[in-house]
């Protein structure tokens, strides 16, 4: 669906991508992570394609949803119930969003510093999109931990997706970055850091438990 524009004037970005256009974005985002660099050329790397990327966090909503469903309903105990589901599931979002766009702006603040001005574009082009693929990639985890609860062996799963995660996490800016193995370390750091603080944070506003 694209934006309309008055007579006259420039067209306006489509901010929000086709199915191709995301299906062609997971596919860039997995060759990265799959150690092909060449998935960098079906990202769109324009200025239009970086603020297009945080529609990712619409594409993602459904799987992120999933697992606020799946820990209300296996780890919750009735919270959303008592407390309200806007409140419960508000508060998810809350910290969720600001997991995801926090430390991009951290990057985009320290870009320059530390040389990555011509790096951050790629970098958070790939993130956004990977992220959104990782998170219908694991979607299924879900799924199981609400159709037979949390016990051992999908606790142990859970491991193993939290793993995989973060080692895909780190070759997807690896290889987006130009083969920069300390900085995708310590981006994937900050990535994880961000969304502690932001838990941490919604959790001290609202007082509704999140992890």
């Amino acid at each position: 669906m694209k934006l309309s524009s008055p007579a006259g004037s420039p067209p306006t970005p489509d901010l929000v991508p086709s199915i191709d256009d995301i299906v062609r974005f997971f596919s860039g985002t997995a060759l990265l992570m799959a150690g092909r660099a060449e998935g960098l050329k079906r990202l769109d790397l324009s200025a239009d394609g970086f603020w297009q990327s945080f529609s990712a966090i619409v594409v993602a909503l459904p799987p992120i949803a999933l697992s606020w469903i799946e820990f209300e309903s296996v780890q919750g105990e009735g919270r959303a119930t008592d407390m309200g589901p806007v409140a419960v599931y508000g508060a998810h979002a809350l910290a969720d969003v600001l997991a995801w766009v926090l430390p991009i702006l951290v990057l985009m603040l320290v870009a320059k510093p530390i040389g990555y001005s011509r790096k951050i574009v790629p970098l958070v082009v790939a993130t956004n999109w990977g992220g959104a693929m990782l998170a219908w990639v694991f979607a299924p985890y879900w799924l199981i931990v609400l159709l037979v609860g949390m016990g051992g062996g999908t606790a142990l799963l859970g491991a193993l997706v939290t793993f995989a995660s973060i080692a895909l996490t780190v070759r997807l800016i690896f290889f987006a970055t130009g083969k920069d193995l300390g900085g995708a370390v310590a981006v994937t750091i900050l990535m994880i850091v961000a969304a502690l603080v932001s838990y941490g944070a919604v959790m001290d506003l609202t007082g509704i438990p999140l992890i």
